[in-house]
């Protein structure tokens, strides 16, 4: 283990400076008036760095460690320091800044040998010390049994229970202080304070080669110098006089430090034994909280999930479905051990529950799962509601604009009796009854929409069909655009939406206008997505784009299909952006 180095100086920045010349790994403690309250074990190695005007302030028990004496040469104390051997190395405050880094070194193999030399000395004096007679055990009573009560009742919560077995280390033990180093990922870290060590400490090896209490005054450990030199660093770091391990079969789970003892005298024995046990227990403990948490964490979560989330059921292989549970859930649980495999049902307005059941394979049972969605119902079905009144308004819109524009002139003629009319007009109502017959068109196509069969079709070339028979330039890749579709109501919908286009324009011609054909995605996903292009693009509700609140002109009942058409394909129609102004974009997807 490293050895500790003291910064005995009230200068922040002077302590800074010697503190950046440390070799990496190296602990660094300032020194305050709590830094040793109770003074330093023998074996403990140390190199104080000591600045002469906090001499004065230095523990008696740092008086014996190495120490680089700092101060301002010449002066009274420096050279008093100096003759009277106070230190290893004196430096002035401005070698200080630059030359600490290459003498600690040396200065701290002297501190190793110095506490190891007083380390065997000690345990060679307490060997010829006679034994204290030990003392008798206190009573496992009311504070054995208060202990236990309480431990349980915190089991669920670890702060609470390493809280309980504290003050079981304070009567049972009549520890001064406990302080319990608990395992967290990589880092042993105290349960109060901010002290901790790394998992790879020689510490933690040290207690899992040897699982036994240590006793700072007396060693019954292993013979082993430098692991007893890092154990008495440790103790005296922490205050500690006995270090206790938690462990599970050789793995480290936890440390309990003990103070000094409340009436001073020595751990014994029966203390010893005391501390296995109250360790071996908080083990047990510590593994029943952490499932006792999730448990409760689990059932907490559940309560939740019953106030909030679907229902849920799980059965044996021959247990009968409970009353409670919705007849609806009941049926389903019945197919799916029929069928030996997931049922489904959607909410409908028949019955609201939405739910599923299936098999479960670990144990031939079966679970369900479901939630009462009659809120959902009722929206979809007023969702459904207005969208039909929408449809239906367009369509009346659409028609009635067809209808009303070829009808005038026939109401003339009926009106006109036996008069002769002018060919201009003669010519009109031609028109107008060669509108009406495409009308009568347009809804046999729509009475065929429940009739049509998808299939694999290919809208590259689709599109150039749709484009030589209007004289539209077409603009396509080089690979095929597949998709499952109906080809005839794509190109009924090509061709009514490229026609309105080139009618809407004023010389009503179509050979200005674009069509390109480009896909993204693959399979299932593929899409198709044409975008018309052209000057003096005008199309009904689509361009120039429909305002909120105004009656809508769907013009003709092509355009009022076309758009039926891609919606049942997956796809829309829009206007937007485009490289040459604004475009006209269509996606199709598959039927």
């Amino acid at each position: 283990m490293p050895t500790l180095v003291i910064l005995a100086t009230g200068d922040p920045a002077l302590a800074d400076a010697w503190e950046r010349q440390l070799p990496p790994g190296r602990i660094a403690l300032r020194l305050t008036e709590q830094t040793f309250p109770a003074g330093t074990a023998p074996g403990f190695a140390a190199v104080v760095i000591l600045d002469a005007i906090a001499e004065p302030a230095l523990p008696a028990s740092l008086a014996r460690c190495p120490t680089i004496f700092v101060g301002e040469p010449r002066s009274l104390p420096f050279e008093q320091a100096r003759m009277a051997g106070r230190a290893k190395v004196y430096l002035s405050y401005e070698e200080s800044a630059t030359r600490l880094k290459e003498l600690l070194p040396l200065v701290e193999d002297v501190a190793e040998k110095q506490s190891l030399v007083e380390m065997l000395r000690e345990k060679g004096r307490r060997a010829d010390a006679p034994r204290p007679a030990p003392r008798p055990a206190p009573a496992d009573t009311a504070e054995l049994w208060d202990f236990l009560e309480g431990a349980i009742e915190s089991v669920d919560s670890r702060g609470r229970l390493v809280a309980e077995f504290r003050r079981a280390a304070r009567h049972l033990l009549r520890a001064g202080e406990a302080v319990f180093f608990l395992r967290e990922g990589e880092v042993f870290r105290a349960d109060r304070g901010e002290s901790f060590f790394p998992a790879n400490d020689p510490l933690v090896a040290f207690f899992e080669q040897h699982p036994a209490v240590v006793d700072g005054m007396n060693w019954d450990a292993p013979v082993d110098p430098v692991a007893e030199l890092a154990v008495r660093n440790r103790l005296a770091l922490w205050g500690a006089r006995l270090l206790v391990p938690v462990h599970d079969n050789g793995r480290l789970l936890g440390l309990l430090a003990l103070g000094v003892r409340d009436d001073g005298q020595p751990y014994g024995e029966a203390d010893r034994a005391r501390a296995v046990q109250l360790a071996r227990l908080l083990r047990h403990l510590l593994a029943k909280s952490a499932e006792v948490s999730r448990l409760s964490r689990a059932a907490s979560q559940a309560a939740i999930g019953a106030k909030y989330l679907p229902a849920t059921l799980v059965l044996g292989p021959e247990e009968p479905a409970p009353r409670h549970v919705p007849l609806v859930v009941r049926d389903l649980i019945g197919q799916a051990r029929r069928a030996k495999e997931i049922a489904r049902i959607q909410p409908s307005p028949g019955q609201p529950f939405r739910a599923s059941a299936g098999i479960i394979a670990e144990t031939g049972g079966v679970w369900a799962s479901w939630e009462e969605a009659s809120a959902e119902v009722q929206d979809t079905a007023a969702r459904e509601r207005t969208t039909r009144r929408e449809l239906l308004r367009e369509l009346s819109l659409t028609l009635s604009h067809e209808l009303g524009n070829a009808l005038v002139s026939l109401a003339t003629f009926r009106q006109s009796g036996d008069r002769p009319m002018p060919a201009p007009f003669i010519e009109t109502m031609k028109n107008d009854v060669a509108a009406l017959e495409g009308l009568n068109g347009h809804l046999e196509v729509m009475q065929s929409f429940h009739e049509s069969e998808p299939a694999m079709v290919d809208v590259r070339d689709l599109a150039q069909a749709v484009g030589y028979a209007l004289g539209v330039r077409v603009e396509v890749g080089p690979d095929p655009v597949l998709l499952n579709a109906s080809k005839k109501l794509l190109d009924f919908a090509l061709r009514a939406l490229l026609r309105t286009i080139a009618e809407n324009r004023r010389d009503g011609n179509a050979k200005e206008l674009t069509l390109k054909v480009r896909s993204t995605g693959t399979g299932s996903d593929a899409t198709a997505l044409l975008s018309i292009k052209g000057k003096e693009l005008e199309l009904e509700g689509i361009l120039p784009e429909p305002v909120d609140g105004a009656v809508p002109n769907q013009g003709r009942l092509g355009v009022f299909l076309a758009k039926e058409i891609l919606r049942l394909h997956g796809g829309e129609i829009h206007a937007g952006p485009g490289m040459e102004g604004t475009e006209i974009l269509i996606s199709v997807r598959k039927w």
